[in-house]
């Protein structure tokens, strides 16, 4: 999958298990399973907990370990208000922005999943064109022969003129079976094209393609029985590549991002990659207008900055001006979809609230290490050399080996302090209640 692709579809940490839960009945949602200090745990946000650990292959032992530990450093970020800092707030908009997004994420699941059926009748259908073959001349269009492919009539002779002008790296012959992968979530030509029919130009992720039917051959297939799954699988990353495809497109037809060239090639050109920062005074820099909602807004450096910070995911070199604007439309995509999510009342459903207090106890564990667990872990070249010699006889040479011992003391050593961390905790927090099993 190319960039927007993996944006939209990439499974990220958190992210690979989130997926819309059932809406509980009202009295579920009253009924605590786990009180620590002045910090609950409601049944149903157990089970989405114990759901998420379980899709990670943790033991029902641990997962109620873990979630007793993390409930009593959520006690701790309840006292000292959590909630109120900027940076924390930050890191959870921008991964509803992700989770509401993405495939599978919650607005697919409300509106788009439901679209996407594989019948039986669809199955049967592409087994039968299964049995063909399509042999193809494929060309990728540069820029300078787009417009003369655009205004010719797609036949063997413009294909054969663009073919002259195609750079070899350009031109490939390739063999495709129904349901064409990856082209046939960019036209549908191919489904009933005969012989020498030429299709195209049509437009792709990774550019404008135009092509040629050479031959049709027979294929030899499989029982039906022994493929269904892959051709449901084939079947769906067609119409799921096409709706996302498609999606991409409308938003930018529908935002006009009109990006300031020269800006974003200073913004590269100031990044600091050893640093990981830019000059403070390219923060109003001003990067890309876009329309949102019949009004002109700016995306300016400080933006860019925080999208870098906070953003779950993204792709690309900071220094590289086109791999930037990807990002930036990146932003602008999950604004957008954002936006377009609230119409469901999202507050208003469990599915999202729950996966919203699972990120957001996500974000806070992870700043009570960050303060209190993390900075504590001082490793010293001598501690390396004494815990290699407690396993010299199982491992390679110190030298081969000196990263790895270096790796494993430091998360043996983080273990300790985090359980001396949650023994602390529980002398300061009294457990009130616990019906975890």
């Amino acid at each position: 999958m190319t960039f927007f692709m993996k944006i939209l579809a990439c499974l990220l940490f958190l992210f690979l298990c989130i997926r819309c839960a059932p809406h509980p009945s009202h009295q579920e949602q009253l009924q605590p399973v786990l009180q620590i200090g002045s910090f609950s745990l409601m049944e149903d946000e157990y089970r989405y907990w114990n759901d998420k650990l379980k899709s990670k292959h943790i033991d029902s032992v641990q997962r109620q370990q873990q979630i007793r530990e993390q409930a009593y450093i959520l006690a701790y970020a309840q006292e000292h208000h959590y909630d109120t800092i900027s940076s924390l707030n930050k890191h959870l908009d921008y991964a509803l922005k992700f989770f509401v997004s993405q495939v599978d994420g919650y607005l697919w699941n409300k509106e788009v999943k439901p679209k996407l059926q594989i019948t039986d009748s669809l199955l049967k259908i592409a087994y039968k064109k299964r049995a063909f073959t399509y042999h193809i001349d494929l060309i990728r269009l540069s820029d300078t022969v787009k417009t003369i492919a655009h205004l010719g009539t797609p036949d063997q002779s413009l294909f054969n003129h663009l073919k002259t002008l195609t750079p070899k790296e350009q031109f490939h012959q390739i063999s495709l079976t129904y349901p064409f992968l990856p082209y046939g979530s960019y036209t549908e030509g191919l489904d009933h094209a005969q012989m020498g029919e030429v299709i195209g130009p049509f437009e792709t992720e990774q550019g404008l393609y135009i092509m040629r039917v050479n031959r049709i051959t027979p294929s030899s297939i499989p029982p039906f029985k022994d493929i269904e799954t892959f051709l449901r699988q084939d079947l769906t990353t067609r119409m799921t590549n096409k709706y996302v495809f498609e999606s991409v497109k409308r938003i930018k037809a529908e935002t006009n991002p009109r990006f300031n060239n020269i800006a974003l090639t200073h913004l590269c050109k100031s990044y600091d990659p050893v640093k990981n920062q830019w000059p403070v005074q390219l923060d109003s820099l001003l990067l890309m207008q876009y329309s949102f909602h019949r009004k002109t807004k700016s995306f300016k450096g400080k933006d860019f900055k925080e999208f870098i910070q906070y953003q779950p995911l993204f792709f690309g070199s900071l220094q590289n001006t086109e791999d930037v604007k990807k990002m930036i439309e990146t932003y602008l995509i999950g604004e957008f979809l954002y936006h377009e999510a609230q119409k469901f009342s999202p507050e208003h459903d469990k599915a999202y609230t729950l996966a919203k207090g699972w990120l957001r106890n996500h974000f806070y564990v992870n700043y009570f290490k960050e303060k209190h667990i993390l900075p504590n872990i001082q490793i010293t070249e001598q501690d390396v050399i004494n815990y290699y010699h407690t396993k010299k006889d199982e491992v390679k040479p110190f030298d081969q080996e000196k990263e790895k011992m270096r790796q494993e003391l430091y998360v043996k050593k983080e273990k300790e302090l985090s359980k001396n961390e949650i023994e602390r905790l529980k002398k300061r927090y009294p457990l009130a209640l616990d019906k975890i099993t």
